[in-house]
């Protein structure tokens, strides 16, 4: 999460920024296409990168939608407008955050892919769609992404004879392996899966709805400062919920990880009676070309036990042991929420456990916490995480929320507060 949010400040510092006076024609191709699709215009930037033609990144609004010029160069505009539409799709269907999560991770890693692959595989094919219906030609879809795929050899590529490769695949699982260690399905069976969709009737509804709207502009995100929260705004009682018990299960495996405390491995004895003078009855010892061997000798007499003590009332030190240790983990699991929660809300604005859940922390009037109130929150939480677990089924608005002055909102009520005026 850390690492996306500094990404975006390595892209303002090393990207350009398309806007209405730079490259006014893919800020126009965006523009139209989220006006459409209902969503909030992302920040554009292109970037000089030979291995990811298009890329939507972040964890909430405003998302960053990111070209490659490498390739901007070998798209005409309707290809361009499918390669856009189908990262707007991303952002409108929800995938980003958790894309960006993987990205991080790992998610070209055959492992990863290998968990996670059927739905980034399926998300992949579902917006594959929207970039169809966003561009308007089957053509332009499947020429975009055979470019997308051999670059400018995709332009001599007959796309039909292309798509028809997917079919020697069949029922082959060792030829479908190279797919399943992916994130990405073939790029023949995505011509080939656009092509059944563009003659079915769902593509003619969908085309249908994508036309109906008369916006011109897309929905704008509301801006710090310009006013304040209402109830409205705030986040449910279910989803935080959510997000808190995601955030538990990251707290104790991270306190159990750091702070577990590890007892020293006892020696194990050796019985009086098979040890003499340091080595075991009846053991052989080379000396030089000697070898002599110990007698083996009886044990001694075991004596008599002596009259145990009676029990007395203190405790024992293995209770003294647990006490110790139960406190250990209850200041471990309180320290690290302190510091988990300080610096994913002072840097990040949301928890992971929030990211997932789609909330964030924001002030009363849309800014992002300061620093202090972070390092308040995460000072309430640490001490009184208890408190707070038990108490939040029963408010949207728990008590370190009034006294940092801030809250935790869903994002998408805000943007349907602003759709709506």
């Amino acid at each position: 999460m850390v690492f996306i949010t500094f990404a975006r400040g390595r892209l303002i510092g090393s990207s350009v920024l398309i806007h209405e006076a730079q490259n006014p024609e893919i800020f126009a191709i965006v523009k139209r296409q989220c006006a459409a699709l209902g969503i909030p215009l992302p920040l554009v930037f292109v970037r000089q990168d030979p291995l990811v033609p298009a890329a939507a990144i972040g964890f909430g609004e405003p998302y960053s939608l990111v070209l490659s010029s490498d390739y901007l160069e070998d798209l005409r505009e309707d290809e361009l407008s499918f390669v856009i539409g189908r990262q707007l799709g991303h952002i409108a269907a929800g995938h980003v955050r958790y894309q960006s999560l993987l990205s991080v991770n790992g998610n070209e890693n055959a492992l990863v892919s290998l968990i996670f692959g059927p739905w980034l595989r399926r998300c992949e094919l579902t917006c594959d769609k929207v970039g169809l219906i966003c561009c308007g030609s089957l053509d332009a879809a499947s020429r975009a992404i055979a470019i997308l795929a051999l670059r400018g050899f995709g332009r001599q590529v007959d796309l039909r004879s292309f798509a028809t490769q997917q079919a020697s695949i069949g029922d082959d699982t060792v030829l479908k392996w190279g797919e399943w260690l992916g994130s990405e399905p073939y790029a023949t069976r995505r011509i080939a899966d656009l092509t059944a969709y563009a003659a079915s009737a769902q593509y003619q509804h969908h085309e249908e709805w994508f036309l109906r709207t008369e916006a011109v502009a897309p929905i704008p995100l509301p801006l710090p400062g310009s006013r304040r929260l209402d109830g409205g705004d705030l986040a449910g009682r279910g989803r935080r919920v959510l997000a808190a018990a995601i955030d538990v299960v990251v707290l104790l495996a991270v306190s159990s990880y750091f702070f577990t405390p590890q007892s020293a491995p006892t020696p194990p004895k050796i019985p009086r009676s098979i040890v003499v003078n340091g080595l075991p009855n009846g053991a052989k010892v080379q000396l030089g070309p000697l070898t002599v061997k110990i007698p083996a000798e009886k044990a001694a007499p075991a004596s008599s036990p002596s009259p145990s003590p009676a029990p007395t009332a203190s405790p024992t030190p293995l209770s003294n042991q647990r006490i110790a240790a139960a406190a250990m983990r209850a200041f471990s699991f309180g320290f690290v929420s302190f510091l988990y929660f300080t610096l994913l809300i002072a840097v990040v604005g949301q928890s992971f456990g929030m990211m997932i859940a789609g909330l964030r922390v924001s002030t009363l009037d849309l800014r992002r916490p300061s620093f202090l109130q972070a390092l308040g929150r995460g000072a309430l939480i640490g001490a009184f995480h208890w408190v707070i677990a038990l108490l939040s089924p029963f408010s949207s608005c728990w008590f370190h929320d009034w006294l940092t002055k801030t809250r935790v909102v869903a994002g998408e009520r805000l943007i349907a507060r602003a759709a709506n005026g």
